[in-house]
Order: structure tokens, then C-alpha cells, then sequence
């Protein structure tokens, strides 16, 4: 199937391809279906929609900043997870070129099913932080 888009121009994608947002994305939820493309061999790809050209995020995989999710079953069963290796998460990451800051969006993450091509997000409260993200110690951006 050919998908229009503003950032890449036309592109052909397989169906099997199609990542199914039943409930869409926050702010999105009109669009229901995306494609990850891969972004230049770095450790960020871009979650394009395949209804609205202009609709892409750039995301990673939380393993990128030392960090590591444990979903409860609850959003497990949301996307039809059988197999915890099916799992792929990943974070939406902005970028703000006036102050030169990158925003990894780590209480919202992306679940997606890689068996079933549904994906979800998951807005994170506050007392789910503590037990279901994993966060490297220290100061990350410290040298010695």
C-alpha cells in the first residue's frame, strides 16, 4: 500500500506493517493507524500515520536512557499481549530547536504488540512511576 507523507514523500508499506491504535493516540485519537520507520540507523524511528500525512513522532526505546518499563497485565491485555517478548515499548521524543532541548516523554509510553500490530498508550499517574518504570541513578549528564 503507497501512504502519503510530508516528511518522506510517497512510500510503500506492507499491511503486515500497519500498527492498530484502537483508541488512538492522546490528541490523535481520530488516527488509528501508524507505520514505524527507521530514522537514519540511530537509536530514534518515527511512528508515521498512514491516515494523515503531516501526523509523525519521532520516538525511542527507553533502553536508550538506561531506562526499562514493567507493564502491568491490565494494559498487557489491551493490545492481546500473549508473550512478554511480543513487547515493544517506546517513547515519543520532542525536540525544541529555540532552547536546544530534546523531551523524552517517559510517564506516556507506547506499548505495542509486535504478534498482533496493536499498539497503546500509556499515560502513566504518578504512583504508577514508582513501580513500573526502571531509571538509571546518578546524573546523566555528569562527567568525570
Amino acid at each position: 500500500m503507497q501512504v502519503n507523507t510530508t516528511r518522506f514523500g510517497k512510500i510503500e508499506i506492507a499491511e503486515k506493517e500497519l500498527i492498530t491504535f484502537p483508541w488512538g493516540i492522546p490528541g490523535f485519537e481520530e488516527l488509528k493507524s501508524y507505520v514505524l520507520l527507521e530514522y537514519k540507523n540511530g537509536p530514534f524511528q518515527w511512528l508515521q500515520s498512514v491516515e494523515e500525512p503531516s501526523v509523525a513522532f519521532v520516538v525511542c526505546a527507553p533502553d536508550f536512557l538506561g531506562m526499562a518499563y514493567s507493564a502491568p497485565d491490565a494494559k498487557k491485555n489491551l493490545i492481546n499481549l500473549e508473550h512478554d517478548e511480543d513487547l515493544v515499548v517506546l517513547n515519543i521524543v520532542s525536540f525544541n530547536r529555540a532552547q536546544g532541548a530534546i523531551r523524552f516523554h517517559v510517564k506516556s509510553p507506547l506499548l505495542f504488540n509486535v504478534a498482533s500490530r496493536i499498539g497503546y498508550q500509556w499515560t502513566m499517574e504518578a504512583d504508577e512511576l514508582k513501580g513500573h518504570l526502571t531509571m538509571p541513578s546518578g546524573d546523566p549528564g555528569r562527567t568525570e
